[in-house]
């Protein structure tokens, strides 16, 4: 039977999961090389540290993980996981050297305003307090702002919203202590907010790759079959599988028959039928109608080996609609429904898009 016809076409899952593991060991590896980054600026922070306190011994070592000799994607997982960590631990020791070397500036300087060997110039101790006070409420705003900070998703961090940064200047010059730690607990919850707004849209990203990676195996698939196969195809099936459309194909010989293709990505479906260009508006005489019986019955072979060659790699398809050669009368096209197929490069091609990222 080989009149119109619908299929729901699938993709084998493993071939699905496959994919899936090239894409997470890529990404995987991107954010390796984004952290490993991230490090490399931690000695310039320690080294200007140690500039602004040279008195200080400020000792830490920020040398990040080695990578791993196995390349498996579990392995890369666990660095991923362990150098994003250890990040975090050596920012923490950072931020705690920092607050420790001004604390002990600030005792420095407050101890040498009250020793016999000051300047003969008395100062009361409110002036030595005043010189050597600890932080102030601004500084420590700022501290405690930093710390909110790198509770961030790398996202967010990168381009903060517009009402984060303005939560963010009111807690600074907040009029009160009690007015920031409002505004403090108002930025942990908007923190977490987009934490999770982050974590909601990476896995709708997810889902969305994993459709399109379908999407984009069954092109190349069908597309390097077609090729074995010796048809002939419209420029338009190039992303016929990925946006929709239709598209036509031919063997060389089929003179002014094609076969259309009509592809709903969205839902899987998959139209093939047998179609006639021609000009001709005039009823099809018996002998037309004969022809265009006999052109389907080839294609009914062709098409049956078609899904064959599919299902064998893992692309299955699911007859919706089926009717026989000459049950329903060929469709006639005119000729600029048709774009002139290009011949499709055999195995040359084949071969690059195997290569190609899916």
């Amino acid at each position: 039977m080989s009149g119109p016809k619908c299929y729901r076409y699938t993709v084998d899952p493993a071939r699905l999961e496959a994919e899936r593991q090239r894409r997470e060991r890529h990404e995987c590896q991107q954010a390796i090389d984004q952290t490993r980054a991230a490090w490399s600026a931690l000695p310039q922070t320690l080294a200007d540290l140690q500039h602004r306190y040279p008195a200080e011994a400020l000792a830490l070592d920020l040398t990040p993980p080695a990578p791993p000799m196995d390349d498996a994607l579990a392995t890369l997982r666990q660095y991923r996981n362990r150098l994003h960590q250890q990040l975090l631990q050596a920012r923490a020791e950072l931020q705690r050297l920092t607050e420790r070397a001004a604390a002990n500036h600030a005792a420095k300087t407050l101890l040498a305003g009250l020793s016999p060997e000051a300047p003969a110039v008395l100062r009361t101790a409110a002036d030595v307090l005043r010189a050597s006070a600890p932080p102030s409420p601004a500084e420590e705003r700022d501290a405690a702002w930093q710390r909110l900070f790198q509770r961030l998703n790398d996202a967010d961090q990168s381009h903060p919203p517009a009402t984060l940064i303005e939560r963010r200047d009111a807690f600074l010059i907040a009029a009160s202590a009690s007015h920031a730690e409002a505004l403090a607990a108002e930025l942990r919850q908007q923190i977490q907010r987009l934490n999770q707004a982050q974590r909601t849209a990476l896995e709708q990203q997810r889902q969305q790759e994993e459709q399109d990676a379908a999407r984009r195996y069954a092109q190349q698939v069908i597309g390097e079959t077609l090729a074995e196969l010796g048809y002939d195809v419209e420029p338009g099936f190039a992303t016929l599988f990925v946006e929709g459309g239709v598209a036509h194909i031919q063997q060389p010989d089929w003179g002014d028959y094609y076969v259309r293709l009509r592809v709903k990505p969205e839902a899987g479906d998959l139209n093939l039928n047998v179609v006639r260009v021609s000009e001709e508006r005039a009823s099809t005489s018996n002998e037309q109608a004969r022809r265009d019986q006999e052109m389907e019955a080839t294609w009914c072979a062709a098409h049956r080996e078609l899904l064959q060659r599919l299902a064998e790699q893992g692309i299955a398809s699911q007859s919706l609609r089926a009717h026989a050669p000459g049950e329903l009368p060929v469709q006639c096209v005119q000729p600029d429904a048709v774009q002139r197929p290009s011949r499709v490069q055999r195995r040359q091609t084949a071969g690059r898009l195997r290569q190609r990222e899916l």
